[in-house]
Order: structure tokens, then sequence, then C-alpha cells
């Protein structure tokens, strides 16, 4: 019996591992900073691992520790890496930079503010609207696209409340499609493209992650847009726009 115990001792079921996508926020030789899920962390890695902001990393989570295992290849870049995707640019109290507002409903107002608990750096962009139903979109830089063409698309939100509102702020992923590179909203070749919706978005954190596939239905530009609908002293908090050709 005694020979048995080094086998049972090892087959001891120990803390439960998962693999998780997640991306680098920032890295240097003493410390790497992931967001996974909405939630940003510092994380061992590999030795002799490099990593850059912006990365698509595969994270081992087991128990309360979390390692960095290495970039994911065959992803393809973010495509807005130079279009300040997370709001990092701008001073705060100011419309982010290369960014783009245009109202659907009522009148927004977006600023820049600090968020110790953004997903992606430390600022992040606040939408809100005072009257009922306002709607607006927060709109990037163009991506070059071609007809057929797909496109992974991802951002974070988080909802802002105050403690007598009820949570009804909606957020939504959309992909604007422009016949050249300078024309803004509503000058648009194509019918506006919802990826993904999120409705009566809970209090951040946690942040609620939008994303989803999008077909270029034509040759010339998308745009991402951040659609808010906000109202009275409700906001909704968007942070880490992601395009990324898959197709």
């Amino acid at each position: 019996m005694t020979n048995l115990i080094p086998t049972l001792v090892a087959a001891r079921p120990g803390p439960f591992a998962q693999v998780r996508t997640g991306v680098v926020v920032s890295f240097s030789t003493s410390q790497a900073i992931v967001s996974v899920g909405g939630t940003t962390f510092p994380a061992a890695y590999l030795r002799g691992l490099t990593l850059a902001a912006g990365d698509l990393v595969a994270c081992l989570q087991q128990g309360g520790s979390w390692t960095v295992l290495g970039a994911l290849a065959g992803v393809g870049p973010n495509l807005l890496a130079d279009g300040n995707p997370s709001f990092e640019l701008s001073a705060p109290g100011s419309f982010p930079s290369l960014w783009f507002q245009a109202d659907l409903s009522g009148v927004s107002t977006i600023t820049v503010i600090d968020e110790p608990g953004a997903p992606a750096g430390a600022q992040v962009a606040r939408v809100t609207g005072t009257a009922a139903g306002t709607q607006s979109y927060l709109y990037s830089q163009p991506i070059q696209v071609t007809s057929g063409q797909q496109f992974a698309v991802t951002a974070y939100a988080g909802g802002d409340y105050q403690p007598s509102d009820t949570p009804t702020a909606d957020a939504a992923l959309t992909a604007l499609w422009f016949a050249n590179e300078t024309n803004l909203y509503p000058t648009t070749s194509s019918p506006d493209t919802v990826v993904s919706t999120a409705t009566d978005i809970v209090q951040a954190p946690p942040y609620t992650t939008l994303g989803g596939t999008v077909t270029a239905p034509v040759t010339g530009f998308m745009r991402v847009a951040l659609r808010s609908t906000v109202q009275d002293s409700q906001a909704i908090h968007w942070d880490s726009v992601i395009a990324r050709r898959v197709a």
C-alpha cells in the first residue's frame, strides 16, 4: 500500500485552471498589465517573453494566479492602433482626440475622464445626455475596406449611474461605411451595421464586452462607432476599441 501514496498524491485535483484571451495594456521587463473580460491586472509571464501594448495574448488562470503564455499569432494588428483606441491621447475634460461625434437624438456631451478601473490604460470616454433617449455616435478614424472583407470589432462599455437611477442606458457597437476617407457622418455610402448591443448596461465595474464580426458591404472606408443611449444623470464609459481584419 505504501507504494500507492505518491500516485494518489499526484492524482489529487488541484485548483481549477482555464485559458483566457486577453489584451496587453502595458509591458516592461518587470511587469505585464493585461485586460481580460473587462478586468485589468498584473500578470506573470514566461521568461524571455517580449510583449507590446495591444497584443492579444493567451493567459492561464489557476486559482488566484495569472500567467501570460504568449502573444497570439494570425489575428492581425489593431487597425485603430494609431487612432487613440483607449482614449489616452487627450487631457481629462477634453473631447477624445482623433474621434468624431454625431448626435442622433438630443444633444450629448462626450469627454475623456480618468478611470482607475479602465480596461486599458487610465482613461475612458464618457458619454452623457440630459434629454430622455439622447442617442449619439462616437466614431473612429477611417479604415480602408474592400467589399466582402470581414473584421472582428470589440470594445468595452460600462454604465455610470447615480444611486437613484434606474440602469436603462444602452450601448451598441456599430460599423459605418463611407465612400472616401474624408466623409463624416451622416454622409455614408451604405446603411449602418450594428455589430453588438447591450441594453440596460450594468454599473461599471465590471465592464461589458461588446464584439462581433462584420462584413464590408462596400469598397471604401469603415469607421467604428460607439452608440450610446442615455438620459438625465446616466452615462456610458467606453474603452479599448479594437478592429482586426479576419478574412
